[in-house]
């Protein structure tokens, strides 16, 4: 099921590249949902407003299960096929994934081993950690995103530090360090998430210091969402970014 990588990367670079003062990016998105979970249509649906974009390549991440709106385990070997059709007919690449929940403070996650390896891409986010303080959050939040870099292959951790508001400030120098170069270590990218505006400038400047690749997503529900890339994009020539800063080389060569 998982994509061919080699093909993947012959429609990729026939994509063109917008031009930020001799930064050469190519727009992406790495964070829809279809109706899986709570998004408002399906696969192909995604893929057309994608390509109608103009990105250079998608890939569905539906909820994993654990979440109240995440996907049916019955209905993920479905899942697949419907992205597997779905590429086989669009013009630009679409990746196979899922937006694992992070369902507590030891970094466990709702996807099996099976499922995951199943996957192009493993995004990971969490939803939901109990905490008397915004700082006990930070803290707790930290903990259970650490630990599951620790714990397996991670791809992509979606809307850093955003948990009903953005909680890096609540976290000390030492541990947003400890984040970064562990991701850097790990290979895991960081979104910049357009839905919340997440994370900050300083924390992405960081992460490119370490050699932490970037990922982009809109947390998209709808194809109107799809495409929404600009204020990534313009975070990325802010920070001068380039395209060797970003998630897409790991995956289309």
């Amino acid at each position: 099921m998982k994509t061919n990588l080699t093909a993947l990367s012959d429609v990729f670079k026939q994509c063109p590249r917008p031009f930020y003062k001799g930064i050469v990016l190519r727009k992406f998105n790495f964070h829809t949902h279809t109706l899986y979970s709570d998004g408002e249509c399906l696969a192909s649906s995604i893929a057309e407003a994608a390509e109608a974009s103009g990105l250079a390549a998608v890939a569905i991440t539906d909820h994993g299960p654990e979440l109240s709106v995440g996907i049916d385990p019955a209905k993920i070997p479905l899942m697949l096929r419907d992205i597997e059709s779905t590429r086989e007919d669009a013009n630009i690449p679409v990746l196979a994934g899922m937006e694992a929940n992070v369902v507590n403070v030891d970094g466990a996650i709702d996807l099996d081993d099976e499922v995951i390896k199943k996957l192009d891409i493993l995004v990971i986010g969490l939803h939901a950690l109990e905490a008397p303080t915004q700082e006990e959050l930070a803290k707790n939040y930290f903990l259970a995103i650490m630990n599951a870099m620790r714990r397996r292959r991670v791809d992509v951790v979606a809307h850093p530090f955003r948990l009903h508001s953005y909680l890096a400030p609540y976290l000390s120098p030492e541990e947003i360090d400890e984040f970064v170069k562990l991701a850097a270590k790990k290979g895991v990218a960081i979104e910049i998430n357009s839905k919340y505006r997440v994370p900050n400038e300083e924390l992405l400047r960081a992460c490119l210091k370490e050699g932490v690749k970037l990922s982009i997503g809109t947390d998209a529900h709808t194809t109107a969402e799809v495409g929404m890339v600009d204020w990534q994009m313009a975070v990325l020539k802010r920070i001068g970014a380039g395209e060797d800063d970003l998630i897409l080389n790991k995956f289309l060569r």
